[in-house]
């Protein structure tokens, strides 16, 4: 059950999502820590969504920034936003799974791309349809939804959002999410894989150097003591960084 960002306001609720502050203090800052410095390098951010990472990219000195998404809808916020705030990125709607000719991005990145496979042989489709487009050498980082959840079935909600999970874990168990925002709810289903199959796919596609890291928390803006409120979240990672080098 893949979300269709192109119906009603979904695509607005995800932007309005991204404001959450979990998704700033330990989300953004974990994703551009692992992908490093970007600086003046061919970047591609693969279901680019509304291009909130897009902008992160361009703005932090990538030299060539492309977003590309299978929402139309999301795509038309994205040069929305582009046309107010030119940072000169382009914006294609295109499916992430399509295989095509080799290409030379030096950095491809996705964020909530690979939950969707409900499979592995939809997971290893999509790894894929990644490795077309990342050059030899080049770099592929990701956000993914931390697996383990189905082991500690952590309680989020003094976070902004909640888990559903099956009773019992398999390939494909659901991870069903909702966001809890100012005047309504986002609802959106994941699916769990092993990290087991990650590496496998990963590998089959023609990457090497997997690996896996836990979120970090970004300083406190202001100095001061902000007690144990992210504790649980940092013990409990709903989110983990997958990267791997294109063979």
């Amino acid at each position: 059950m893949a979300i269709d960002y192109n119906q009603g306001h979904i695509a607005e609720q995800y932007q309005q999502a991204k404001t959450q502050p979990w998704r700033e203090r330990i989300e953004t800052y974990s994703f551009l820590k692992h992908i490093g410095d970007v600086s003046g390098k061919k970047v591609l951010d693969v279901a680019c969504g509304e291009g909130h990472f897009t902008r992160l990219l361009r703005r932090a000195g990538a030299g060539q920034v492309v977003g590309l998404d299978i929402s139309e809808r999301m795509i038309a916020l994205a040069r929305a936003q582009e046309k107010q705030q030119p940072l000169g990125i382009d914006y294609v709607v295109a499916d992430a799974r399509s295989t095509v000719a080799q290409q030379d991005y030096d950095v491809v990145v996705s964020a909530w791309l690979l939950v969707y496979a409900q499979n592995r042989a939809e997971l290893a489709q999509m790894c894929r349809g990644l490795a077309c487009r990342v050059k030899p050498g080049g770099r592929f980082v990701t956000v993914n939804t931390n697996p383990g959840v189905y082991s500690f079935r952590p309680d989020y909600r003094k976070y902004g959002f909640e888990l559903q999970l099956a009773d019992h874990v398999c390939d494909g168990a659901p991870i069903d999410i909702t966001v809890n925002l100012a005047d309504s709810r986002l609802r959106v289903r994941n699916y769990y894989l092993p990290i087991e199959a990650y590496a496998r796919a990963f590998r089959h596609a023609g990457f090497h150097d997997f690996a896996v890291h836990i979120p970090d928390l970004e300083p406190a803006p202001e100095a001061g003591e902000e007690g144990d409120y992210w504790d649980y979240l940092l013990d409990n990672p709903f989110l983990v960084i997958m990267d791997c080098v294109k063979d």
